[in-house]
């Protein structure tokens, strides 16, 4: 029962996360899967980047400085995630403070998800401009929101 709420909060949470409007006009599809990056690459500048397909990493490896970066926990088979994934890349493309690291936790087995203590997905490990932690949790605070929405 518990988990069915967390679940059902964490989408509630997310439908308002998405009810803000997006940064800017302009859009470009710059999202990568964590196959096409080259030997060594770290923290690219990407703004959506795949950088696990169920594989264990190292978050601070993806961190963008000078930008909130978003670890989103995900699977393919789960259904608010999939309704979500597309508004969320598209939110961080017409940005400029977020950038977006997607991790597939593939199944509950998966060492990401014990690793990182993930109660429910989608699920979230946020990181500031300076590379602090900043929260986790089923989506993002308002404080969060109006950090990343509002004007330079």
């Amino acid at each position: 029962m518990t988990s069915t709420l967390i679940r059902i909060a964490a989408v509630g949470m997310m439908f308002i996360f998405l009810a803000f409007p997006a940064l800017g006009e302009s859009a470009s599809n710059g999202t990568t899967t964590g196959n096409d990056r080259t030997a060594g690459a770290v923290g690219g500048d990407d703004k959506v980047e795949v950088i696990s397909e169920g594989r264990l990493v190292d978050l601070i490896e993806y961190l963008v400085p000078g930008k909130y970066t978003a670890f989103y926990f995900y699977a393919e088979w789960c259904g608010p995630c999939r309704i979500l994934k597309p508004k969320l890349e598209k939110f961080v493309e017409n940005g400029d403070k977020l950038a977006l690291r997607e991790l597939d936790i593939i199944n509950w087995e998966n060492p990401l998800v014990t690793y990182y203590k993930l109660p429910s997905i989608p699920y979230f490990i946020i990181y500031g401009p300076d590379g602090e932690f900043v929260e986790r949790g089923p989506g993002f605070s308002n404080d969060l929101m109006k950090a990343i929405s509002s004007p330079d």
